[in-house]
């Protein structure tokens, strides 16, 4: 799993992709408006994929 797997996707496509994969998918900012806080683990997760999407197309991802 790599970032560049989600960036440039729509909400859609990168939920899809994320699902696929058996993962949570989390949206933390659309549009500017915020929806969830970064989780607070220690540790990067594997199993859940974080991102922040701008002009309908995800721009940023951590997987947190």
């Amino acid at each position: 799993m790599k970032e560049t797997d989600y960036l440039g996707l729509t909400k859609k496509s990168a939920q899809d992709r994320a699902e696929g994969k058996n993962l949570i998918f989390r949206l933390i900012k659309s549009e500017g408006k915020d929806f969830f806080s970064y989780p607070e683990d220690h540790e990067a997760r594997q199993d859940r994929v974080c991102v922040e999407i701008e002009n309908g197309k995800v721009v940023k991802v951590l997987f947190k």
